[in-house]
């Protein structure tokens, strides 16, 4: 393929005019384009390999590696759309042609769309976690992916329903894809409202722990991709042959490929690069971090592994009420929490002897579930030691100690 001024080119050049269009013809800017989100996508998958490989790493997998990755397959499915639609590349032959494959299928459902319902995936398994209490699993995965599954399945629907004239056509002319006024709204409303459902969602998590708050990068996120969209939706009613003016081209190909990295860099930046340059010393100050957060709670939760689930039993005034927590995210009520500790093995022994005192009033897991109902996992009266508990860590048995601390804890009620 070539990107100097040929005589196809020119004849191109010259038939547009004769259409009343003028036509910048494809040339050395737009090669430079593409070389340069190529080499980032290149870095970008490299990354991929990284976190994927690093997955089971605490401050990795805490940010959902195999989301994070697909986020980015579909971002380079987008990438190679864009460069058919924006005609940064010849539009020629029975495959460059095909602009409902490219345009449709590629740019927009495994493109767009796909990168921005798995980013709303993403944001509503935390909400599940942090404030539905319950593990990103089961009927909650499921009716997520139900949901995104039908938005695009109707969207399909629609698109192959309305006249081909109304959604996405070659023009053999100027060898372009063109979209109808219709069939953009469509697309661009499809978009808005999946962002406008992540926004909310990410706003409902602005005040979860702060280990795994993300609302700072959410926000800015959310705030990039609303200017994008805002930028899109402008340039597409204003300018509708906005791919035959090379600067136009150029300028919203650039602007959607930078801020959609950014959104992902920014997310996974600070994880990924102290996994790799300081590995064991961030995970010791994510540890601690998440010590400090979760005994913050108001039933000093932490949180260790949010991929399984637990039942445990709250002292109050009800002894029968069941509170369904996200496994690994239960503390003692005097504010110690055996389970921080990332080892198979609680550590009782590093119980300073003013938090001693409390041990008959305490609820004790019960590894073996004796002299007590079968319905509940802890029980005031366990003869059974913290240290017998089963655990979510997911650091090995080697991992240190956390260093002690002075825990605060509630005072006994009357």
């Amino acid at each position: 393929m070539s990107f100097e001024f040929t005589p196809q080119e020119q004849t191109r050049v010259q038939l547009a005019q004769l259409g009343g269009v003028q036509l910048d013809p494809i040339g050395h800017a737009d090669l430079a384009v593409i070389a340069v989100l190529s080499s980032v996508y290149f870095v970008n998958f490299a990354a991929v390999a990284f976190l994927v490989w690093n997955r089971n790493y605490p401050p990795l997998k805490s940010k959902y590696p195999f989301l994070m990755a697909a986020i980015m397959i579909s971002m380079f499915i987008y990438f190679l759309g864009d460069l058919v639609l924006k005609a940064h590349v010849h539009v020629r032959g029975r495959v460059l042609s095909n602009c409902m494959l490219f345009c449709v299928w590629m740019r927009v459902i495994f493109g767009a769309y796909m990168v921005s319902v798995l980013t709303t995936i993403r944001s509503y398994a935390l909400f599940c976690i942090f404030l539905c209490n319950r593990a990103f699993r089961g009927k909650y995965a499921c009716c997520a992916a139900a949901i995104a599954t039908v938005l695009a399945i109707v969207f399909v629907v629609v698109t192959y329903t309305m006249p081909g004239a109304q959604t996405v056509r070659y023009v053999p002319l100027i060898e372009m894809c063109s979209m109808s006024y219709a069939y953009r709204a469509v697309v661009q409303g499809l978009l808005w409202l999946v962002w406008i459902i992540n926004a909310a969602i990410n706003f409902k998590l602005r005040n979860i722990t702060s280990s795994f708050n993300e609302s700072r990068e959410m926000f800015v996120a959310c705030a990039a991709v609303f200017t994008l969209l805002a930028f899109n939706t402008v340039i597409l009613y204003t300018h509708p042959l906005y791919p035959t003016n090379m600067a136009l081209r150029i300028t919203e190909t650039l602007c959607s490929h930078v801020i959609a990295n950014f959104l992902w860099w920014f997310i996974m930046f600070r994880s990924m690069y102290n996994c790799a340059i300081r590995r064991d010393a961030y995970l010791a100050e994510w540890k601690d971090k998440l010590v400090r957060d979760g005994l913050q709670k108001q039933y000093q939760i932490a949180r260790t592994d949010p991929f399984s689930v637990t039942v445990v039993s709250v002292a109050s005034s009800n002894v029968a009420k069941l509170v369904s927590l996200p496994r690994g995210m239960v503390t003692d009520h005097d504010g110690f929490d055996a389970r921080t500790s990332f080892s198979r093995h609680s550590m009782v022994s590093d119980r300073t002897p003013h938090m001693k005192h409390a041990d008959d009033g305490l609820w004790r897991p019960e590894s073996a579930r004796q002299h007590t109902n079968p319905a509940f996992l802890f029980s005031p009266h366990s003869p059974h030691p913290v240290e017998q508990s089963s655990s979510t860590s997911t650091v090995n048995d080697s991992t240190a100690p956390l260093t002690r601390y002075d825990f605060p804890f509630p005072p006994k009620s009357a």
